[in-house]
């Protein structure tokens, strides 16, 4: 049976589209070569090599798709965002903030398609229905319903573009997690611009919800947006950002989380003196002492470097739950990143043998950098 296409369903023949569309490219952005990579949230990102940016395309929409109502959408965010990418101050009027809306949604679902099948299936990606709603909602040109965005300004490496989405789930205290997620994050930096949304799968459970940053609420909004306003979101501070962990819910009790299913590796357990810790690359285990275990139930945060025997080198930071894989990749680039984390080096000493982490400051551990 042929694909059909991933908005409206048609099996007609299927064409390629930019997740970027061919627009971004010609602005005045840095296309130098980088490295591209797709991935689930709690594995290894797979490696899609170095290449021109911005050119990444998926062959998943029909032609009255791509060729119609998505290629309408781009040629109208182009006129937007086009200064907001390259940095130029101004105001967003509120006849186009849907529109940007509109395109860090569509923006998203065509992403998440660069995900292969296998990834799919085992629940990587966005569900069906989300393509479904937002073809059959195209025509009033706004995201979905129950969704909220907020647009700020991106202050790291220049080149850098993502294009990011994690599970979320409402959490009341004593109710058990969902067995699925009932939401997501989805962030988008292309430039300068950084665009941050929030959609309730489950719309029963929307909630008011606040923005850490202090980014103004892009949609829905009733008046002009300045831009930039608010924190800007640094290259530090981007993981915590794109996980949806500055989004504060406005109702007492109620809470949002990551959903444990994509975000969380399986639980560690103690192995002679140590905790042993799954690798991103489902394949190794990392090792760490106990101690630190113990310093985290008592509120003390250590991070530390490691590697397992694919040579991929991990950032592990421990936090009241557990132990958290920060980032993974290069050891130049892992050392770099630890390198400037605050805190004072400390040489753990026990009968398994010498550790060394960095002994983290509070107010590392409770403030964006």
């Amino acid at each position: 049976m042929p694909d059909s296409c991933a908005f409206c369903g048609s099996i007609e023949p299927l064409t390629r589209e930019h997740v970027f569309g061919q627009w971004v490219s010609k602005i005045g952005l840095d296309l130098s070569p980088v490295r591209h990579q797709a991935g689930p949230l709690n594995g290894l990102p797979r490696d899609m090599g170095e290449q021109p940016p911005y050119r990444q395309t998926v062959k998943k929409f029909c032609a009255a798709c791509n060729n119609g109502w998505m290629s309408q959408l781009e040629t109208a965010a182009q006129r937007v965002l086009t200064p907001l990418i390259l940095g130029e101050s101004g105001a967003i009027e509120p006849e186009d903030q849907a529109l940007i809306a509109m395109w860090a949604q569509k923006t998203t679902l065509t992403a998440m398609l660069l995900f292969s099948k296998e990834q799919q299936k085992a629940g990587y990606g966005l569900p069906q229905s989300e393509y479904l709603a937002f073809y059959d909602g195209r025509e009033r040109m706004q995201p979905l319903e129950a969704s909220r965005f907020w647009v700020g300004r991106y202050d790291g490496t220049a080149g850098f573009a993502a294009v990011d989405v994690t599970p979320l789930t409402v959490r009341i205290p004593g109710v058990p997690e969902p067995d699925l997620p009932q939401g997501y994050a989805m962030t988008i930096v292309l430039g300068e611009l950084i665009v941050h949304g929030l959609r309730f799968t489950t719309p029963a459970l929307e909630v008011d919800v606040a923005m850490d940053l202090g980014m103004p609420q892009l949609w829905p909004s009733r008046v002009s947006v300045s831009w930039p306003a608010g924190q800007p979101c640094t290259e530090a501070a981007f993981r915590r950002f794109a996980a949806g962990e500055m989004l504060r819910s406005t109702v007492e009790y109620v809470e949002l989380r990551p959903w444990t299913g994509a975000t969380e590796l399986s639980r560690s357990v103690v192995v002679d003196g140590n905790v042993k810790l799954p690798a991103l690359c489902g394949k190794h285990f990392l090792y760490y002492p106990i101690s630190l275990a113990e310093e985290a139930f008592r509120g003390i945060f250590n991070a530390f470097t490691m590697a397992c025997e694919c040579q991929t080198a991990y950032l592990i930071q421990t936090e009241s739950d557990g132990a958290h894989c920060k980032a993974a990749g290069t050891a130049d680039w892992i050392s770099e990143m630890y390198e400037d984390l605050p805190g004072d080096e400390v040489l753990i000493r026990d009968q398994v043998g010498d550790f060394v982490c960095k002994r983290l400051p509070a107010e590392a551990m409770t403030v964006a950098i």
